[in-house]
């Protein structure tokens, strides 16, 4: 699934996609992005140039226990390969 986003806009929501890849307007470089249930997810933004810088979203998270048991930290487990 290809999506390009013309314009401004606040949120991008991705739900259940494998693939995905979402180019950016520079008008929305400050979107929020919210996914869930999806993989290889990327999101390309604008260059000075007119090339697009590709991002990806993880898809992999890492969650600890807080000590003393306090609470769950997740993190997104980078890829960098």
């Amino acid at each position: 699934m290809i999506r390009k986003v013309l314009g401004k806009v606040p949120t991008v929501s991705i739900d259940k996609t494998d693939g995905c890849q979402i180019y950016l307007s520079k008008e929305s470089l400050d979107v929020e992005i919210v996914s869930s249930k999806s993989s290889e997810m990327n999101v390309l933004v604008p260059k000075d140039n007119g090339d697009y810088a590709e991002y990806p979203i993880p898809e992999q998270f890492k969650t600890v226990l807080n000590k003393p048991p306090k609470g769950l930290t997740t993190t997104p487990v980078e890829n960098k390969g």
